[in-house]
């Protein structure tokens, strides 16, 4: 059940971020934006990942720290790219469409990692695809 609560506050934090980053990004700068962003990210992920850590044992094997380092660089692309899109885009456009993001971790999860797809997670990915059609046309 954990995991629940703990997506349902990404949900929200990442789109209390997202507004954040539009605010942001509309500026002189946006890379340069997207820098500020990175740096007061790091901070705060240090100082919360050692508070964290105090809790639990720091164990780590070589292949989460490649994941990890790969992640980070697309993380990290990514966010350089999300500020440039929001520059000019509207955030009511842009972030349902880089949430689509869910679609290609559902593929990822499904045909490397061997999860299950049922007819839910077929329909939500349906669902999905609608509503970036329905969010991104029109006024």
């Amino acid at each position: 059940m954990n995991w629940i609560i703990y997506a349902v506050a990404c949900v929200i934090l990442y789109g209390i971020m997202q507004f954040f980053i539009k605010l942001s990004s509309t500026g002189n700068n946006p890379v340069a934006s997207s820098m500020v962003f990175v740096t007061a990210q790091f901070i705060a992920q240090i100082l919360l990942g050692a508070y964290f850590l105090t809790k639990s044992d720091f164990n780590m094997d070589m292949n989460s720290i490649k994941y990890g380092i790969a992640g980070g660089i697309a993380a990290a692309v990514a966010t350089i790219i999300f500020f440039l899109a929001l520059e000019s885009g509207p955030l009511s456009k842009v972030s349902p469409i880089v949430n689509m993001s869910l679609l290609v971790s559902v593929l990822l999860g499904v045909v490397i990692l061997g999860e299950a797809v049922n007819i839910r997670v077929a329909a939500g990915v349906v669902f999905a695809i609608a509503s970036i059609f329905l969010l991104t046309n029109g006024n």
